[in-house]
């Protein structure tokens, strides 16, 4: 009779897995910040500045055009890589004046994911990723069925797989799921743009689809990853609180504010209400148009803006309700100084480490 030994150091768990590299002191900085940016969402006062700028973990990431490990045909190398990167840096997340989220965020295809799940043709090419158009017609398009989408189930299993990792002891994001105008610019092109005008239901039954389709994925990953860990995408430098969301408004800043208010706040405000305290909208283009409308939506806390967005940041700060938080990094037309003003008066949250 042959007899099998397993041998220990075979089944062994990796040392990084092992989670002992998160200190104490780690610990106790992390939960620190987590208060500060609870209590300010809450309209609580809180002493000093609020500021946040953490790190991407891992090499392999959609928003940089990077891909190596592929995280969904490699989850173990791309957990292994995101720890190991985390265990190298781990001393910067003990900073308790600017907030450094350790956060593992699988952004699967970037900014790319939802065309991908449509069986959008979406690849890596210098150092970004791109997406090709649909064949098909804005009429034409049809609700997915996820649970047999290679691309969805192996997101799952990568967010099932980091959470078991995790052992509840750090954050984890989810894709970027991005917002209806953006995905519809992507894979309809400038048709969609078109068909507001033109071809309005065609327009409003393609949005409506793709609306559709990022709320169960929002649903999905709200039931996957628990409730007390799970950060949006880009969670190192839009960090919210428990129980809110993100989605992209890009794109918006190519309609007026009636074709916005027509077409797209609804399905925004739709998207915003899948999490249990709403959430933000990140911006970086000319969207000042459609502040009266983001003010009205009561499910929008937060806003989120960069670059040419952030020009903008008095018309934000003067035109939002005071529930709602400003996020913003010092830019040459905005710089820390016009920040750090407004942030005495107003709910504002730094993207860059806090001035010395």
């Amino acid at each position: 009779m042959i007899e099998f030994v397993l041998h220990p150091w075979r089944h062994r768990v990796p040392d990084n897995r092992r989670l002992f590299w998160i200190t104490p002191e780690i610990e106790a900085a992390q939960a620190y910040h987590r208060k500060r940016l609870e209590d300010l969402y809450a309209g609580k006062p809180v002493s000093g500045l609020v500021a946040l700028n953490g790190r991407m973990y891992g090499h392999s990431h959609g928003l940089w055009g990077t891909n190596d490990p592929d995280p969904l045909t490699q989850p173990s190398a791309w957990i292994d890589d995101v720890l190991s990167d985390m265990v190298a840096n781990a001393s910067e997340t003990t900073d308790m004046k600017t907030f450094k989220p350790l956060l593992a965020e699988f952004d699967v295809f970037g900014t790319h994911y939802i065309d991908a799940l449509f069986g959008a043709k979406v690849y890596f090419h210098e150092g970004q990723v791109w997406s090709e158009p649909l064949g098909c017609d804005m009429a034409d398009i049809t609700m997915l069925e996820l649970s047999k989408n290679e691309v969805f189930v192996r997101s799952v299993a990568l967010a099932r797989k980091v959470v078991e990792v995790s052992q509840g002891r750090f954050f984890i994001s989810n894709p970027v799921l991005s917002c209806p105008i953006n995905i519809g610019i992507n894979i309809f092109g400038d048709k969609l743009l078109w068909g507001l005008v033109e071809r309005p239901d065609a327009a409003k039954h393609a949005l409506r689809i793709i609306n559709d389709v990022i709320l169960e994925c929002m649903k999905t990953f709200n039931e996957i990853i628990p409730f007390k860990q799970h950060r949006t995408g880009c969670g190192n430098s839009r960090y919210a609180p428990d129980g809110f969301g993100l989605i992209d408004g890009c794109a918006t800043q190519l309609v007026s504010a009636k074709h916005y208010s027509d077409f797209f706040a609804p399905l925004d405000a739709e998207l915003l209400g899948a999490y249990v305290n709403g959430g933000m909208i990140h911006l970086c283009g000319a969207h000042a148009q459609h502040i009266p409308a983001w003010r009205k939506m009561k499910k929008l806390r937060s806003v989120q803006i960069n670059d040419r967005a952030a020009d903008d940041f008095l018309l934000y700060a003067k035109g939002l309700r005071h529930d709602q938080a400003i996020y913003v990094g010092p830019t040459a037309n905005t710089p820390m100084s016009k920040i750090l003003e407004v942030a005495r008066t107003r709910p504002v949250v730094i993207q860059a480490d806090a001035p010395a």
